[in-house]
């Protein structure tokens, strides 16, 4: 359920091809399209392109398409939606290369939406959605969907992350309780190491997750990718302490274990196999913790001195596609996704956190949802990657090739921020 894995649709180095054959395309769409559309006296049928999770949920995501489509259909009698689902390591690549075909589908699930919103290609929320319905997102999530202080991408897969720890390992290594900051975190995993845990801390360093887990340890450092005026300051002072404290208490000691490029799977699996001590998990993971023998408990990620750590927060986003003039079906639908009673039905089967504030309540108000609780409560302020950038994309490749190397014990962090900061600037030239 996160972005790890995904190429996308890119603009600038490498994605120049795509986005002149998207511009190419645009003018012909655009021309036959109102600006909201009809449906018309006749029955319609909206395509929806979407994620497959595999076993990566606790139950099929298609489940919960053929439900709310099932009962859309009841309410919207002469609306069908047509849903195609995509692995979805390939979603972001298959929509692009049906966009530069010209067979964009009417709604379609992402992990990006700048460039798409920049060809003008895409319905702007408040062209499509009723105002309360608008307003209705969590404000961080509406933000970050935003090009131009224009709202295009509705977060729809939403989550943030929390510190899991193994309460029977750390039991067994005299600890009472999480790690409330960076000093009692690496002394945690000194003490879970002296009573024969493998991994201390399952640091997600390989390649599918590494810019995920750096944000969180340079966000609770005072750092992070971009500042207030989302410039990218990757090579801050307060990212370079933050990487190299992880490479001198954490990784050369050998507190992440023998593997600490470990991916998601990975980590998440030896947390599983009770081999792990800590790991940064999303909720997603909740159930298949459950159905485990796991004891485990969890906690806010703790800042670098005691002080609360700004938590991360991901989102998948639904894009609504002008090409066949279908906007008042499309805002329909959305509509009802984005029902109170829906969103908590993603949320409860599929542990997601939900992107709206009503449907935060709906799960803040079930017993049921107890577990996720604590998760909904961190979402309002968790910071996202910065998605609305046209740079962000392939910038997000580099960071998978140098961050690993960062925190290697003969890592250098200055000189690969560095690196970094200065792709940053030539990729932010070139999507410009």
């Amino acid at each position: 359920m996160t972005d790890a894995g995904r190429s996308g649709h890119r603009r600038g180095r490498g994605g120049r091809w795509l986005r002149t054959a998207v511009a190419a395309v645009a003018a012909a769409l655009l021309a036959g399209a109102a600006c909201t559309g009809t449906r018309g006296d006749g029955d319609l049928t909206l395509t929806l392109l979407a994620a497959d999770y595999g076993r990566r949920t606790a139950l099929p995501i298609s489940a919960l398409w053929e439900e709310l489509t099932t009962r859309f259909a009841v309410e919207h009698p002469g609306v069908e939606i047509e849903v195609e689902l995509v692995p979805w390591e390939r979603l972001d690549t298959v929509l692009a290369e049906r966009v530069a075909a010209g067979k964009a589908p009417d709604i379609a699930q992402a992990a990006s939406f700048e460039s798409y919103a920049a060809d003008g290609l895409l319905y702007r929320t408040k062209e499509i959605l009723p105002l309360p319905v608008q307003s209705d997102f969590i404000l961080s999530l509406a933000h970050a969907g935003e090009l131009h202080y224009e709202q295009y991408g509705m977060p729809f897969v939403s989550s943030t992350p929390r510190l899991f720890y193994n309460t029977g390992l750390f039991a067994r290594a005299g600890l009472d309780g999480p790690p409330e900051s960076w000093r009692e975190l690496r002394e945690a995993a000194e003490a879970l190491a002296a009573a024969g845990v493998p991994v201390p801390y399952a640091l997600q360093f390989g390649a599918d997750s590494v810019h995920e887990e750096a944000m969180v340890w340079l966000l609770a450092g005072g750092g992070g990718y971009t500042n207030i005026t989302d410039n990218y300051v990757l090579d801050q002072r307060a990212n370079t302490e933050a990487l190299e404290w992880l490479r001198d208490n954490i990784v050369a000691p050998g507190l992440a274990g023998p593997r600490w490029r470990l991916d998601r799977g990975e980590a998440y699996g030896a947390f599983l196999a009770g081999r792990a001590g800590m790991v940064l998990a999303h909720p997603a993971v909740l159930a298949a913790m459950d159905e485990s023998t796991v004891p485990y408990a969890h906690a806010a990620f703790p800042g670098r001195d005691g002080e609360a750590a700004v938590p991360t927060g991901h989102a998948d986003w639904l894009l609504a596609f002008r090409g066949s003039g279908h906007g008042e079906a499309i805002g329909d639908f959305l509509a009802f996704v984005y029902r109170a009673d829906n969103v908590e039905l993603l949320s409860a089967k599929h542990g997601a956190v939900p992107p709206t504030e009503s449907g935060s309540q709906a799960v803040l108000a079930n017993p049921a949802d107890r577990h996720l609780w604590e998760f909904v409560r961190q979402m309002p302020s968790a910071e996202l990657q910065p998605v609305s950038k046209g740079s962000w994309l392939p910038l997000r490749e580099k960071l998978r090739e140098l961050l690993p190397g960062a925190v290697a014990p003969d890592g250098d962090p200055g000189a690969v921020l560095t690196a970094l900061q200065i792709a940053a600037a030539d990729l932010e030239a070139d999507s410009g």
